[in-house]
């Protein structure tokens, strides 16, 4: 089972991870989210030796934790989770938009309350993580954004897309649609929702969503995240 973090995670990498028209180092981001429970996260991305954000290597670094319920058999499962990830970054920029790939360590300790024998990922595991995030430049208002992240050993997986456009240029204020698809090889879940996202000061941006997330065997619960992005 995994929580609504994934989606919130997803948006701060979404937010102001492009090369800007001042070399940037590196972008800080933070953020939460509530849904099928309560979750927050902080990380940092940082250009190596040699590139910049947007350009070149960068080096990636997470932690996260919270805590979620599913129904298993018929009983309510409470699960708490922390998360740290460690990851090389192989940056892309240009008019057309941004391109992030990247692979790395995840180690994640997962406790559960009963105990669920049919959950392989309680306990303390490591994985690798593979991802790639970006956004395309449509035109001068229209921005379409992706995530994909894949957890090679445990299977995991987590994809999300959004489209939005500017409604406000001096705040660059955006307002759009979001979906994502989520899961491991014991569940999946689908999510839609709205957002909105704008520039908070010179290099910090701000980010809410809402919408509804699906999952088979229960019915469709309303979540919320929120991200902070700060290029320095």
């Amino acid at each position: 089972m995994l929580p609504r973090l994934a989606g919130a995670l997803a948006a701060a990498l979404l937010l102001g991870t492009a090369a800007s028209a001042e070399p940037n180092e590196g972008v800080a981001f933070a953020g939460g989210a509530a849904g099928d429970g309560l979750s927050g996260y902080a990380g940092l991305v940082h250009a190596l030796p040699g590139a910049e954000l947007g350009k070149g290597l960068a080096v990636r670094g997470s932690l996260s934790g919270g805590s979620y319920e599913y129904d298993s058999s018929g009983v309510r499962i409470d699960g708490r989770f922390e998360a740290a990830e460690a990851a090389l970054v192989y940056q892309l920029s240009g008019r057309w938009g941004w391109a992030n790939f990247s692979a790395g360590p995840r180690i994640s300790d997962v406790s559960l309350s009963p105990r669920d024998p049919s959950n392989d990922r309680q306990g303390t595991r490591l994985d690798l993580a593979v991802q790639s995030d970006g956004a395309l430049l449509l035109d001068s208002s229209w921005r379409l954004g992706w995530l994909g992240s894949l957890g090679v050993r445990d299977g995991t997986y987590y994809s999300r897309a959004e489209i939005g456009r500017i409604v406000e240029p001096r705040s660059q204020t955006r307002l759009g649609l979001e979906a994502g698809l989520q899961g491991d090889p014991n569940y999946r879940s689908s999510s839609l929702g709205l957002f909105a996202a704008a520039k908070l000061g010179p290099n910090l941006e701000g980010r809410v969503s809402a919408g509804a997330s699906d999952q088979e065997g229960r019915h469709a619960r309303p979540y919320a995240t929120l991200g902070l992005s700060l290029l320095f």
